[in-house]
């Protein structure tokens, strides 16, 4: 197998979990070019991967200029960004891995996947829950018949309190005007995209949905609340509390305090506690500028009458994924992070009137070295599955190639705009 090079553009936290696989197997990748606007990061990313400083660029278009040969680009830009980066980079004849949501608009969507076929490149979108040894379980059953026709689907997710107040409530996504997605498209679309994967025999027809931000609104503050948290009546009692989650629990170290420039290992307490008296990650949970929903409901119907249900839930005590799908033989249902789930299949055989039951455990399949559990493992098998699938490997079946990803995304443009317009919407 061909080793392969890769450049990365965006050293973020997503941009360097898929860099690292290179650290992880040397003799599979190398990360031999950077693109990143902030100079802390380009250095970090640059060390970190040891990368030549004459191929650190601070500018999409200096690397593109110099024309550094590479297998593949990671684009792990921020979400309202990608188009515009996406498109330099195939009409410069890379290959492409492309972190999600690939946009937020169903036009820019619709011109990606024709210019990759124009320019004749692969484009592969980051929905790193397909190669996850849990959902691909799953899909190898489904596909195996052994619970026959699906007939009905029921996904949730639920995001644990810290990750959504640090990412969507005070965070870089809080707000759809100023990051282009919603909380739908921005962490749901991975589910969304599991629904139209594993029910892929067939395609989205319909969609209703109804949300709201109905906990993280100004009406919800107690009496009296600041706008900051340091200096409010209530901060030691209250469960968003900027003191308590970013400092004493610092859930995403990486995100929360990636604007003060410094090396995360190096930032003291007393800083933090300084810093969150002005910054945004100090406002009030319920004023903090958020405009996303903070829960929603998302009904399907597919052209052969199946239907999907998905409901996520942003800020409850636990993180949780569940599924559960019936099909014309059995059903499968199970939590993601039990990491197992239950197969039953019916049986009519002689006087038997009952179904059999297996449990699957995949809690030993999941690579949990060189930080690569996150995602369930998936962060891992993607870059293990990519590449394979370009040094001419077919065989994976979650490689998710842009033809492969747009009815999830289909889904979340006509659920937010059913949710929007009061109405059902036919994709």
């Amino acid at each position: 197998m061909k080793k392969l090079q890769a450049v990365l553009l965006g050293a973020g936290n997503r941009g360097c979990a898929y860099a690292d696989y290179s650290l992880e197997a040397p003799s599979e990748l190398e990360i031999v070019a950077i693109i990143e606007i902030s100079d802390l990061r380009l250095k970090e990313a640059g060390d970190r991967y040891s990368v030549p400083e004459s191929n650190r660029f601070k500018d999409l278009d200096e690397f593109l200029a110099k024309k550094i040969p590479c297998d593949f680009v990671i684009n792990a830009t921020m979400d309202e960004i990608h188009y515009e980066t996406s498109v330099k980079i195939m009409n410069a004849g890379y290959n492409m891995l492309l972190e999600k949501p690939i946009t937020a608009k169903k036009e820019e969507l619709l011109d990606l996947q024709r210019l990759a076929r124009e320019k004749n490149v692969k484009l592969n979108i980051c929905h790193v829950l397909r190669y996850t040894p849990y959902y691909k379980r799953i899909k190898e059953i489904i596909n195996a018949g052994t619970i026959g026709k699906i007939l009905t689907m029921e996904l949730d997710e639920h995001v644990w309190i810290a990750h959504f107040v640090d990412s969507f409530v005070r965070g870089k996504w809080k707000s759809e005007a100023t990051c282009g997605s919603g909380f739908l498209l921005a962490k749901s679309c991975h589910d969304m995209d599991l629904i139209c994967w594993l029910n892929n025999m067939t395609t989205p027809k319909k969609v209703s949905s109804f949300g709201s931000r109905s906990l993280f609104a100004k009406k919800n503050a107690p009496e009296g609340a600041t706008k900051y948290c340091y200096n409010c009546p209530h901060n030691e009692t209250c469960l968003y509390s900027a003191q308590k989650i970013h400092v004493e629990l610092d859930p995403m170290p990486f995100q929360t305090w990636m604007d003060m420039n410094k090396p995360l290992d190096t930032i003291t307490k007393e800083e933090k506690l300084e810093w969150l008296k002005s910054h945004e990650y100090g406002l009030c949970a319920y004023e903090s500028g958020g405009d996303i929903n903070d829960r929603q409901v998302i009904n399907i119907e597919f052209e052969d009458g199946s239907t999907a249900m998905f409901t996520m839930v942003g800020g409850t005590s636990k993180p949780d994924r569940f599924i559960h799908i019936c099909g014309t033989h059995g059903e499968i249902e199970g939590r993601l992070e039990d990491e197992k789930f239950i197969v039953r299949k019916f049986d009519r055989s002689g006087d038997k009137f009952g179904y059999d039951e297996e449990i699957i455990d995949v809690s030993k399949e999941v690579h949990a070295s060189a930080g690569y559990v996150g995602h369930g493992g998936g962060d891992y098998a993607i870059m293990h599955e990519l590449v394979r699938y370009l040094n001419g490997d077919n065989s994976s079946i979650s490689i998710t190639s842009i033809d492969d990803s747009i009815n999830g995304h289909l889904v979340v443009y006509a659920a937010e705009e059913s949710n929007k317009e009061e109405k059902i919407v036919r994709i």
